[in-house]
This record gives structure tokens, C-alpha cells and sequence, in this order.
């Protein structure tokens, strides 16, 4: 079966993550034929057939330029795993929706108004929709409402590189790892850590991902006890996770939410928004508050702070819910849904 994939967006967060993961695992598998479409250069180590595709996301060039791209290189299923396909391809589409933030939380009227058109479109053209979680689903149907026999919820999976410290000899911290957005709601944690920190002057918390609100976050770096570690490499993110005593994951908004995943299959406790996706996420190897109030997670960090055994409770309880997510799994899934696009 051949099978395209538009890997444009190998190298970000996120959907990069997502596109990495799979690509690795189904690039292997001799019963596929893929061709990865992206800057040739980022591809080099997948063996697959590539094609330069140097067109911008959300652009006009990728809605004129990648059906003629296509039509030179065909395939049985061309997977793009974000929802900005090119609405002129003819043959089999599975696209990937992560979220629906673009329309729950939109950037900009103009944003709205470009997602909007795009998610109703592309998601009415697909043979079939991928999405990572029940709740995302749940949002396709209430919010575009495309018959849901054509979707299909694949889980996403935790990099096994995500594991325990075999020991650990830094001072303890509260650690976050995500985007610094609007929705990422950063500000509700750093105002729950202060006050924490009331009671326990000792307590230290660490901020670590990509930066896209700079004003907001310069303020939290001013705060007392906090630390804007930004984005950070993979063996200092290991770092962070196995030196964590808490990790805090406020979230108003995911489509699934990796983060509180890798820092479960790294052995640290976990206290995670209730909203969206996240205890779907989670389970219950989590301790659960509202993200819209700062003093339930002030007490939930103090309480979780001062319990060792209910940290170790959580530990194990985060290491078995950790291993149920696998990129091993989410590929065969996923390479089931290309059987299904074929036919």
C-alpha cells in the first residue's frame, strides 16, 4: 500500500511529535510504500521515498501546489496530520485532528474564519478523521458535525525514553512543561505556587517550554521561587521530569495532553486540570482541580507537597497509566485506519 505523508511539520511541537513518532514505527513496516512530503533535509533519516514540499502551512501555495504534487506522485492514502489538506487532492484523504482550538480559542476573528471554512471542508473530504482523544470526537460532532462513522480515536503515545531517575540528588521543584500561551493558563499556576509558597517558603517551581506570551512571561520570572527554564532538549526535559517532586499541568484546553503523561512514565506525581481531554488523559493516576481558580490547586500542591506516601501512591499509579500509551500501538491503529482508506 502506498501511503503519503505530509511531514512539513516534522520539526515542531506537538504535530511534530505526533508525525516523528508514527513516521519512525510505520516507515519500517515492508507492507507500506511511503513517501514523506517536507523539506528534504529534515527527512534524511526516514527510509522512505521523499519529495520536497517548501510550500508554508495555512497558505495558498499548499492548497494550489500540493494536488499537482500528488498527481506526479501518487498514492493509495495521503495522510496530512493537521487539518490544513489540500482540498483539490481527488484520492484517499485521512487527516489527523489533534484539537479544536482554533475554534475554541481562536487567535483572531480572521484565525476563526480560516479554521472554520478549513475544518468544515477538509473534514467533509476525508475518508476518515483521526483524532487523539473521545473529547476531541465529541467536538468534531458538536461543532461540525460530520457523520461519525468516519472518525476514528487513536491515542497518542509516550516516548520510552520518558522514564524513572535511577536517582535523584537536586533540590526538590514543582515543575511545568508546555507552551506558554493564553490557554496554557500558566498564570493560575504561578498565582497557586505563590500562595503555597506562603506556607512553604522553600518551595521552588520551574517553567519550561517555548515562550509565545514574552510580556506575561518576564512577569512570572520576577516572582519569587519561579524559574523560566524555556524551551528545553530532550535530555534536559528528561531532567526535569525525574527531578521533579510535582508536576502541574493547568490547561484550559487539549486535544489529549501529552505532558502529564511523560511526567507519569518518568515517576513523577501529577496534579492536572479537569477540563477538556486531560482526565481522559489521565485516568485517575492524577490529582484532578478546576483550572479556573488558583486556591483548590494552592492547597492541592501544599497537601501533595507534604505526603510522601501519597506521592508514591500517585508514582505508580501515573507508571502503569503511562505504559498504556504507545507509539507502537497509536502506528498499528493508525495503519489500520490507511486499510480502511484504501478500500
Amino acid at each position: 500500500m502506498k501511503i503519503g505523508f505530509d511531514a512539513r511539520m516534522i520539526n515542531h511541537s506537538g504535530i511534530g511529535t505526533y508525525s516523528r513518532a508514527i513516521l519512525k514505527i510505520l516507515t519500517q513496516d515492508p507492507a507500506l510504500d511511503f513517501t514523506v512530503f517536507g523539506d528534504l533535509n529534515k527527512l534524511a533519516n526516514y527510509p522512505a521515498r521523499k519529495v520536497l514540499a517548501d510550500f508554508p502551512i495555512y497558505s495558498v501555495k499548499e492548497q494550489i501546489f500540493f494536488p499537482r504534487l500528488l498527481s506526479k506522485n501518487p498514492v493509495d492514502v495521503f495522510h496530512v496530520p493537521h487539518y490544513n489538506a489540500p482540498l483539490g487532492y481527488s484520492g484517499n484523504l485521512a487527516v489527523t485532528v489533534h484539537d479544536l482550538i482554533h475554534l475554541k480559542y481562536p487567535p483572531s476573528k480572521l484565525a476563526y474564519l480560516y479554521a472554520r471554512g478549513m475544518f468544515e471542508a477538509v473534514l467533509r473530504k476525508a475518508k476518515r478523521v483521526i483524532v487523539d482523544s473521545l473529547h476531541t470526537k465529541n467536538d468534531i460532532l458538536e461543532l461540525i458535525g460530520i457523520p461519525e462513522d468516519k472518525i476514528r480515536v487513536v491515542y497518542p503515545g509516550v516516548d520510552e525514553d520518558f522514564s524513572p531517575a535511577t536517582s535523584n540528588t537536586q533540590e526538590p521543584y514543582i515543575l511545568y512543561v508546555g507552551n506558554f500561551k493564553p490557554t496554557k493558563n500558566v498564570g493560575v499556576l504561578v498565582e497557586a505556587f505563590l500562595q503555597a509558597r506562603r506556607k512553604i517558603p522553600e518551595l521552588r517551581l520551574i517553567l519550561a517550554g517555548k515562550d509565545f506570551m514574552p510580556e506575561a512571561t518576564r512577569l512570572h520570572s520576577q516572582a519569587p521561587g519561579v524559574t523560566v527554564a524555556g524551551e528545553v532538549n530532550k535530555p534536559k526535559l528528561l531532567d526535569l521530569y525525574r527531578g521533579a517532586r510535582i508536576f502541574v499541568f493547568p490547561s484550559l484546553y487539549e486535544g489529549f495532553g501529552l505532558p502529564p503523561l511523560e511526567a507519569m512514565a518518568c515517576g513523577t506525581p501529577v496534579i492536572c486540570s479537569n477540563a477538556a481531554s486531560l482526565p481522559e488523559a489521565v485516568g485517575d493516576a492524577a490529582m484532578k482541580f478546576d483550572p479556573h481558580d488558583p486556591l483548590p490547586l494552592s492547597e492541592l500542591i501544599f497537601g501533595l507537597w507534604k505526603d510522601e506516601a501519597k506521592r508514591k501512591e500517585l508514582s505508580q499509579k501515573g507508571l502503569a497509566r503511562a505504559a498504556g500509551f504507545t507509539w507502537k500501538k497509536c502506528a498499528q491503529q493508525i495503519q489500520a485506519v490507511y486499510a480502511e482508506c484504501a478500500t
